[in-house]
């Protein structure tokens, strides 16, 4: 039963790796800042808010994040330092989504990467448990 929840463990922790490393490369050179149009069915403040992120380079450091907890989530020694790296990042990511944008399918679309992450920490509780316990 280890075997099998190690090995579930490390199959959730790369495909999380390789999506956020997908992400992160497209936000640096696959798709350029979003310009939206005036007939776009999303609301104006979330609008507001992705273009000034995008155009103040904001997102290119997430983007980087995102690079390099995927690369750390698919090394198995540094795992638990990659869901560290990304954890912030997706919550903040599910929030924004949460709290300024108004379509159901993105809380879904982020949810799922976090409740992996958030797996992929509690897994580690051993690893990192006398941090916080003395």
């Amino acid at each position: 039963m280890k075997n099998l929840s190690s090995l579930l463990l490390a199959i959730l922790a790369a495909a999380l790796g390789i999506f956020f490393m997908y992400k992160g490369i497209n936000k640096h050179f696959l798709s350029p800042c979003k310009v939206y149009g005036p007939d776009s069915p999303l609301p104006l403040d979330y609008q507001n808010l992705m273009s000034a992120l995008c155009n103040s380079g904001f997102t290119k450091v997430v983007g980087f994040l995102e690079v390099l907890a995927g690369l750390l989530l698919v090394i198995p020694r540094t795992r638990l330092l990659g869901a560290i790296v990304l954890l912030p990042v997706i919550i903040t990511i599910f929030l924004l989504h949460a709290f300024v944008d108004n379509r159901p399918e993105e809380l879904v679309e982020t949810g799922i990467p976090l409740a992996i992450t958030l797996v992929i920490f509690i897994a580690h509780y051993k690893d990192w448990k006398g941090i916080i316990v003395k």
